[in-house]
């Protein structure tokens, strides 16, 4: 099935526009046509009536014969350049007196005196013009009819000349008119390009833009909708804030029941004197508490990356950040039986940022590495200063390269780790923290063997020049 045509306002309008404007120009053609062949044909006619005037004053009765002195001058004025054929004759009741027999003039009927009459006709199966008089000649009993013909081969052609330069102005009006008419509407359309641009705009901003749209350069008749459309970015804001709010509010809320069950789990597991059941059962619920307030845990740090942040951007030291963070981590390493290995080429590095937001991206990424890796494993924190980056190498299973574009989502776990404890919500986390600073987060194969690079690039700090 043929899918159907996207519907086009530009398209509507230059339709609405050029297709009156084509009935008017063929209306035009029409008319212009119809007018060419008038003028044509009465300047044609006039020429013709010239010539038979010059003949008719020629006429004269002598000794009751008819005579006539026919000037050159008088056919020679119908000459041309296509060669038009000219024919005459004259009759005097009802004989031919001289000139072309086909051009009798019985049956033509009574005429007026001294008024020319014209007539299509054919000579010998060719069209041709007449013009005839009855003409009044002193001592004459009757008038003598005269006639002078030419064919119209001319009279066509220069019809078709001249309606042809009209066709080739009409067209070229119907270009001209139609490229400023597309130049009009694309310039009509400007304010709409507009506001598509300051609305895409706010689709690769790291923050959500809730603003309602200016009104004020946006033609009266687009407003009803750019109205309507604030007040639907009014509905959206209210709803993503009260969500924000909930999961902010519920995840602070579980913290501290969590953790007070948590200690009293660990209570009973250390004077638990039941059977290998009840132990069992201690221990699963102590581990399905612990997975749940890593998960609330990392909730929290997940609402605030999506909060619009009020601080502005500080230098922190980045290497002081890292080193303190994975000494924090150093516990839960040697716990699972991986060797964390810290190293920089600088003593420190200034960064532009937020280091409680640094802190939680390196913690994320740690606990990444130390969850997935495997014992004897080992983890790398590197801080590479020429590129104002860190970097966090392990030797675990990796990611798929089919994989790499969907890791950052949130809740989504790689089949290979699905028995594994985690939450799928750690790289979220930390390419919602990097965006808030402008930190760019890459993954990576480590470069020998297998494992997992993560790549974090910081903003370096902005050179003031000297005033």
């Amino acid at each position: 099935m043929k899918p159907e045509p996207m519907p086009s306002l530009k398209r509507r309008l230059l339709v609405t526009l050029l297709l009156p404007l084509c009935l008017i120009l063929v209306t035009l053609g029409a008319l212009s046509a119809l007018f060419v062949r008038q003028i044509v044909e009465s300047t044609s006619d006039r020429v013709l009536s010239g010539s038979l005037q010059a003949i008719s004053e020629t006429l004269a009765m002598e000794g009751g014969q008819l005579t006539l002195d026919l000037p050159p001058s008088a056919l020679g004025m119908l000459e041309n350049a296509d060669r038009d054929n000219v024919y005459y004759s004259i009759s005097y009741k009802g004989k031919l007196i001289t000139g072309y027999p086909e051009l009798s003039a019985a049956g033509i009927g009574p005429l007026p005196t001294e008024d020319v009459r014209f007539r299509y006709s054919t000579f010998r199966d060719v069209p041709i013009r007449i013009a005839m008089e009855a003409k009044l000649v002193p001592e004459a009993d009757e008038p003598v009819i005269v006639q002078v013909a030419e064919t119209v081969t001319n009279r066509n052609d220069l019809a078709a000349r001249m309606l042809e330069v009209i066709l080739a102005g009409e067209i070229l009006l119907l270009l001209t008119v139609a490229v400023l008419v597309a130049l009009a509407v694309d310039w009509s359309l400007k304010p709409l390009l507009q506001l598509q641009t300051e609305i895409e705009k706010r689709t690769i901003q790291t923050d959500l833009d809730f603003t309602a749209l200016s009104l004020q350069t946006v033609p009266k008749e687009v407003r009803p909708f750019v109205s309507a459309f604030n007040a639907l970015l009014g509905h959206v804001e209210k709803s993503v804030e009260t969500l924000k709010r909930f999961t902010s509010d519920a995840s602070h809320q579980l913290r501290t029941p969590l953790a007070v069950i948590r200690t009293h789990v660990e209570l009973l597991q250390r004077h638990a004197e039941g059977s290998s059941e009840v132990r069992g059962a201690l221990q699963d619920i102590h581990s399905a508490v612990k997975s749940l307030q890593h998960l609330i845990i990392q909730l929290v740090s997940l609402a605030r990356a999506d909060r619009p942040v009020d601080e502005t951007a500080e230098l922190f030291d980045l290497v002081e950040c890292a080193a303190n963070t994975a000494r924090g981590y150093a516990e839960p390493a040697l716990a699972a039986g991986i060797d964390i290995e810290f190293q920089s080429d600088v003593e420190r590095l200034l960064i532009q940022g937020n280091p409680i937001f640094a802190g939680e991206m390196i913690a994320n990424l740690l606990d990444n590495a130390i969850r997935y890796g495997h014992p004897g494993g080992h983890v790398t924190v590197r801080i590479v200063s020429q590129m104002g980056a860190l970097e966090i190498e392990d030797d675990g299973p990796g990611i798929g390269p089919d994989e790499i574009g969907r890791v950052f989502e949130r809740f989504y776990r790689s089949p290979k780790n699905i028995n594994r404890e985690g939450s799928g919500l750690g790289l979220s986390i930390v390419q919602a923290l990097g965006r808030r600073m402008g930190a760019h987060v890459s993954l990576t194969d480590r470069d020998d063997g297998p494992g997992l690079k993560a790549i974090v690039t910081f903003q370096r700090p902005k050179l003031r020049l000297a005033a």
